[in-house]
C-alpha cells in the first residue's frame, strides 16, 4: 500500500519569523516567534512528520546550530524507528561526555516538560556540542537533535525555550507547514547620500597633502601609518596658543586621512549621512552600514582633548579581527 503524500517545504526566514505557535504531529509548539530561525525544512505525512531548523551567524553561536524533531506514529512506523534509533545510537559512548557549557550530560537537560511517566525516554551526548533525547509512547514516538558546532548548548535560544513550551495532543496529527509572518522593518533615522564629484575631488586633494606632508606616501607598511598619524596629533596637543580655526582645519585634514585609511584597507566607503533630528556628516561606513565613524569629528576631538585615547590604531585593529560589539546592517553604530 503506497504511503500518503509528503509535505514538504524549505522556507527561508531572512525577512520574517515562524507565527507564535504551530503543530507538527502529535506536538504544539509555543514561542516560536522568538526562535532566531534562518531556514527551516519541513516534511509530513500521515505517520511521519519532522521539521529542521537551522540557526546561522547567531551572537554567540557563529557556526550553524540547528534543532531536529521527529514525530513517527507506532506501530505502523517501528521499523523506521528502529532505523532512526540505530542512526543516532551508532556513536553512542559508553561514558558521560561533558558538553559545551563544561558540565557532563545527564538526561534531565533539554528535558522538555510535556512528556509524562507514560512515555518512556533516553537522552545522551554524542559530543560536546551534540545531544539526541528519544521519548516513546504506545502511539507515538519523538526525537529530537540538539546541534552546536560552537557556544552553549543549554544557553541556545530555542534548546532552552523548547522543553518549557512544548505540549502533546495525541488526537492530533499535524502536516501544514507552519505559517511564517513578515518582519516589520525598521525605520531608519539615518538617509545616505554618495559624495558628489567635487566632494570626492576634494577629498582626494586632502588625502593626497597628508600623504605628502607627512611623508606617509615613503611608509609601505599598513600597521605603521596611524601611529605616524597619533604622533601629528599628539604633537597638536602639545602646542600652545593654536587657533579654533587650526584646530579645525587639522580635523579635517587628518580626519580625511584616517577615514580613507578605512576606506583602503577595509573595503569602507565614503558617504554623507543626513540623520533625522541631528546633524549631518560625512562619514566611512562598514559594507553593510552596520557601523559608521564620522573621522573629522572624531579627529577633532582627539586634538582637543587630551583626556582622549589616542585609539586610531586600536580602533582599526579591533575592526579588523571582528572584536567590536556586533550591530545590525544598516544600524549605523557610531565607532571610534
Amino acid at each position: 500500500m503506497p504511503r500518503s503524500k509528503k509535505k514538504s517545504a524549505q522556507i527561508d526566514l531572512t525577512d520574517a519569523k515562524l507565527a507564535k505557535s504551530f503543530g507538527l504531529g502529535c506536538l504544539n509548539i509555543q514561542g516560536a516567534h522568538l526562535w532566531p530561525v534562518s531556514h527551516f525544512v519541513w516534511d509530513a505525512s500521515a505517520s511521519l512528520a519532522g521539521a529542521t531548523f537551522f540557526c546561522e551567524d547567531l551572537d554567540g553561536w557563529p557556526k550553524t546550530s540547528l534543532l531536529r524533531i521527529e514525530v513517527i506514529r507506532l506501530p505502523k512506523e517501528k521499523d523506521h524507528l528502529a532505523d532512526r534509533i540505530r542512526w543516532y545510537t551508532r556513536d553512542r559512548k559508553t561514558r558521560r561526555i561533558r558538553i559545551a557549557d563544561g558540565d557532563l550530560f545527564d538526561d534531565s537537560m533539554l528535558l522538555p516538560k510535556a512528556f509524562d511517566e507514560t512515555w518512556e525516554q533516553d537522552a545522551f551526548a554524542t559530543s560536546k556540542g551534540h545531544v539526541i533525547r528519544i521519548a516513546k509512547h504506545k502511539k507515538f514516538a519523538v526525537i529530537f537533535r540538539f546541534l552546536v558546532q560552537s557556544g552553549s548548548l543549554l544557553g541556545h535560544p530555542i534548546f532552552k525555550r523548547l522543553p518549557k513550551n512544548l505540549s502533546i495532543d495525541t488526537s492530533q496529527w499535524v502536516t501544514d507547514v507552519p505559517e511564517v509572518v513578515e518582519k516589520r522593518k525598521r525605520k531608519s533615522k539615518f538617509t545616505e547620500y554618495s559624495l558628489d564629484d567635487e566632494q570626492e575631488s576634494e577629498m582626494w586633494q586632502i588625502v593626497g597633502s597628508v600623504l605628502k606632508r607627512l611623508k606617509l606616501n615613503k611608509v609601505k607598511s599598513i600597521s605603521e601609518r596611524l601611529p605616524l598619524i597619533e604622533e601629528e596629533i599628539t604633537s597638536l596637543r602639545n602646542q600652545k596658543g593654536l587657533t579654533e580655526d587650526e584646530q579645525v582645519d587639522a580635523a579635517i585634514q587628518l580626519g580625511t586621512f584616517v577615514g580613507q585609511h578605512f576606506c583602503w584597507h577595509l573595503d569602507w566607503e565614503w558617504c554623507y549621512l543626513s540623520v533625522s533630528g541631528g546633524e549631518d556628516e560625512y562619514c566611512v561606513c562598514s559594507p553593510d552600514r552596520s557601523m559608521a565613524i564620522a573621522p573629522v569629528d572624531w579627529i577633532y576631538e582627539l586634538i582637543t582633548n587630551k583626556r582622549c585615547a589616542l585609539n586610531c590604531t586600536l580602533t582599526y585593529n579591533m575592526i579588523e579581527a571582528g572584536r567590536l560589539p556586533p550591530s545590525r546592517p544598516g544600524a549605523y553604530k557610531r565607532v571610534g
